[in-house]
């Protein structure tokens, strides 16, 4: 049952991401006024970074990146490995800690600007 589970979150985090990206290049590329203008400056981007609206899609983007390639490192160990289930739980436990650790940083790092 459980891989199963895996196997779906890693197809539906990767679909995610091909959205996320597209959205973020189309923004960032092409909509963005200042960067059509050439005056592309800190101030512009800290204000868009301020925007909650952004925050969420950028945390959002983070999350989805951190599920995605942390079950997808989970995955190669897993497959290129002989490690037995007491090793794949240990495998699991790093990489659940290590994304929580990562996901924190980076939600903390909006809670920080000013």
């Amino acid at each position: 049952m459980i891989p199963a589970i895996v196997w779906c979150v890693q197809r539906i985090t990767g679909a995610l991401l091909v959205i996320l990206l597209i959205a973020h290049f189309w923004v960032e590329h092409f909509v963005s006024e200042n960067l059509r203008r050439g005056d592309l400056t800190y101030d512009a981007i800290r204000a868009r970074i301020m925007n909650p609206a952004w925050q969420a899609i950028d945390i959002a983007f983070l999350l989805i990146a951190l599920v995605h390639g942390l079950s997808g490192a989970r995955n190669i160990v897993m497959d290129y490995s002989r490690i037995g289930r007491r090793g794949a739980r240990f495998v699991t436990a790093i990489l659940c800690a290590v994304g929580a650790v990562w996901a924190w940083w980076g939600v903390a790092a909006f809670a920080n600007l000013k």
